[in-house]
């Protein structure tokens, strides 16, 4: 028997036959794409992104206001004296001195309310000068007669009232970022002399000293608490600006990151401030691409990702399968998460090589049997290594109205068996695969990890046999039992990879993420919304310094990437798991 028909598409290809090949596949799976407009890896997406805080989410994060008022302040001993006339404190002479004196402020109601185009920022509080337990020394001498008594303040109510502006600007190196800007603070208080409490000591002697300097203790007490005041909101105003600017800068990713291999870059940067009633939102725009195209995918490249003109939801809504009301959320468009699909596609995520480097344990035609019975055995009646090459047809895409927070749509990609026949590599068999990976998202709020939990297996695959020249008819039989194959081969490896699959969530001064849940929003569900609520949590902020990188891939302009980016990294791991390049 002549050995041609014995061996199949032997690596590598013959160029005639590539070329036939990535015409055919260009054909097949490029043209119907043409018909939609697509979005090239790295063009920038208006509005990629959108992040919302509701009324609710600024009444939940107003315990940090308090953080930025300094909450006591101890004051430098205060006195003057003169000697007198005939020396020591005779004809004229006197003698004052203030010490043991602190001023402390405590907030006891705060509200920032969102308005149309602004913030409004509401304080109350309490001042007080000394307590009965701590009282200050007030020692007065006049004509060498001096006297001691001891004092402080009854607590008053102050209230604060003030405006903050946001807006985008652009920075001199091209980047944009959040500008903050507090208005006036007005300031309200009503502190009299009555409240000036003296023990042990004659106040009219007190007075009568201080009156011959020109100098009064009720005026000096009450003009120094308004000087602490004054200083306490001048204060405020750099605190709270470097609050909301700092903490919505760190959205501003400009990155480059490593994704198994495949260097990428990563562009998200506030584009629009909104400020309405229902809440405040920041858009934002972006991009994602690969530094190079991965030749495994070259014949099937349609030029971009779908192009989707989808407008954001409302302001403060969440999707039918969360609770309404969230106090934050963030909408994630289908046509930023597709973009970011096909770049990583592009860049060549998912081509594998499947052997025993890859999987630990050798591959062999035993495989076939599993997958026809003994159809295959006069091919090889000796076991031979084998091994498997994906080839990624068309690029995923993202679900996000099915059963899972989200899924990867992964098509036509196909699944190519090879092995040792005739001293060459031949492909035996070839199989498509069809399926849906589910990811859902669960939040430890006692620990602030964010797990990513993926949902694939051998049900979840629907297969279809491409190529079977050394065994027709047996299409049906590979076909049924391909998810066993499946669950056998690469199940186990799934939950060995994807078991710690998670990241530490930053905490800012003890507030952070206490709950959340995802569902699909806007018009057409092509929204991913992510809902959460905010409070005081007991997991610690992890900084851009720390071990565990709380912060992930906004810290740097290079580096790995952190939680933003977690989900991209499901997908090599959606079929064979870490991979081995062309």
């Amino acid at each position: 028997m002549p050995s041609a028909p014995t061996t199949r598409r032997p690596l590598p290809l013959r160029p005639a036959l590539a070329t036939l090949l990535a015409l055919g596949s260009a054909a097949a799976v490029c043209a119907p794409k043409l018909a939609f407009a697509v979005v090239p890896a790295g063009e920038s997406i208006t509005g990629a992104a959108a992040i919302d805080i509701t009324p609710s989410g600024f009444e939940a994060v107003t315990g940090l206001i308090p953080t930025l008022l300094p909450p006591n302040l101890e004051v430098d001993a205060l006195g003057d004296g003169y000697e007198g006339a005939l020396g020591q404190c005779w004809l004229g002479g006197y003698e004052y001195g203030l010490n043991g004196l602190w001023v402390g402020i405590a907030v006891t109601n705060a509200d920032i309310i969102p308005r149309d185009g602004y913030l409004d920022i509401l304080i109350e509080a309490q001042v007080q000068i000394n307590d009965p337990s701590d009282r200050f020394e007030l020692y007065t001498e006049l004509e060498c007669i001096g006297d001691t008594c001891y004092g402080h303040v009854a607590p008053f109510d102050v209230s604060l009232a003030t405006r903050v502006d946001l807006s985008i600007v652009e920075n001199p190196d091209g980047t944009r970022s959040l500008d903050a800007n507090v208005g006036g603070i007005s300031v309200d208080y009503s502190l009299t002399g009555s409240m000036i409490q003296l023990d042990e000591c004659a106040i009219g002697t007190v007075e009568d000293v201080l009156n011959l300097v020109g100098l009064s203790l009720f005026d000096l007490i009450l003009t120094f608490a308004g000087g602490f005041i004054d200083d306490a909101v001048a204060g405020f105003v750099p605190e709270i600006e470097a609050l909301l600017e700092d903490n919505f800068d760190a959205v501003n990713i400009e990155q480059d990151v490593d994704l198994n291999g495949i260097s990428a870059h990563v562009s998200l940067a506030p584009g629009e401030v909104q400020i309405k009633p229902e809440g405040l939102r920041i858009r934002m725009d972006g991009s994602l691409d690969v530094a190079e195209v991965a030749s495994c995918i070259a014949a099937y490249d349609p030029g971009g990702s779908n192009a989707v003109d989808s407008p954001l939801p409302d302001i403060g809504s969440a999707g039918p399968d969360a609770s309404p009301n969230p106090q934050l959320g963030v909408h994630l468009s289908d046509e930023f998460g597709n973009q970011a699909l096909y770049s990583l596609w592009r860049g060549g995520l998912l081509c594998y090589t499947v052997d025993e480097e890859l999987t630990g344990f050798a591959l062999d035609t035993n495989i076939l049997g599993l997958l026809a019975g003994d159809t295959f055995d006069s091919l090889f009646p000796e076991s031979r290594p084998i091994f498997i090459q994906t080839a990624p047809r068309t690029p995923p895409e993202l679900v996000y109205n099915g059963e899972h927070d989200v899924a990867l749509d992964i098509a036509d990609l196909g699944l190519e068996f090879y092995a040792e026949l005739d001293h060459r590599k031949a492909m035996i068999v070839a199989v498509d695969v069809n399926t849906e990976a589910g990811i859902d998202l669960a939040l430890d709020s006692a620990s602030g990890a964010l797990g990513i939990e993926v949902a694939l297996a051998g049900e979840d695959i629907v297969p279809v046999v491409t190529d079977n020249e050394f065994a027709p008819g047996a299409e049906a039989d590979i076909e049924a039992n391909f998810a066993g194959v499946f669950d056998t081969l690469v199940t186990p490896l799934l939950g060995s990879l994807l078991g710690d699959l998670a990241f530490s969530l930053p905490a800012i001064s003890g507030f952070g993420l206490t709950s959340l849940e995802v569902s699909a929003n806007g018009e057409a569900e092509d929204w991913l919304g992510v809902y959460a609520g905010i409070g005081a949590v007991s997991y610690g902020g992890a900084g851009c310094d720390s071990a565990d990188g709380g912060c992930g891939g906004g810290c740097g302009v290079t580096g790995k990437p952190g939680g933003r980016l977690a989900l991209l990294g499901v997908l090599p791991l959606a079929f064979v798991l870490a991979r081995r390049r062309r």
